[in-house]
């Protein structure tokens, strides 16, 4: 006998299923009443999920190798770790002002911030119409 999988669904089709049901019926339910803002904040985590999920694996490698590139130092695979310790570098102003190191780190948050926003905010690209900066 084949192995087969516990749900018949993998992770993005699950959470495709649960925002469905959310968008059909909770949040019609819902709509004049306190908690409608707090399940759209639901939905909308959930849809950031699965677009993670579906995302392609290799951006998240890329920008990782960008930030180790930046400081000088690896994170073992922890992109969140490497974030923040970017974010601290930059508050910090411990990062070299030379240009290159500048332009690089500009060209970097740029992705970055594009990527993110591809992810959190679906209308995005197609505002964007797809600019060359908006991609790893």
């Amino acid at each position: 006998m084949a192995n087969s999988p516990l749900l018949p669904y993998g992770p993005a089709e699950l959470l495709e299923r649960a925002i469905e049901t959310l968008r059909a019926r909770a949040l019609p339910e819902l709509k004049e009443t306190p908690e409608h803002e707090a399940m759209l904040a639901a939905v909308h985590a959930l849809a950031i999920a699965q677009a993670e999920l579906s995302s392609d694996p290799a951006i998240m490698g890329r920008e990782l190798a960008e930030i180790e590139g930046l400081l000088g130092r690896t994170f073992d695979g922890d992109a969140i770790a490497a974030r923040r310790a970017l974010a601290d570098a930059i508050r910090a102003r411990t990062l070299p002002s030379d240009g290159p190191t500048q332009v690089r780190l500009r060209d970097h948050l740029l992705k970055a911030t594009a990527n993110r926003l591809r992810l959190t905010n679906a209308k995005y690209m197609t505002r964007r119409q797809r600019r060359a900066e908006s991609s790893y």
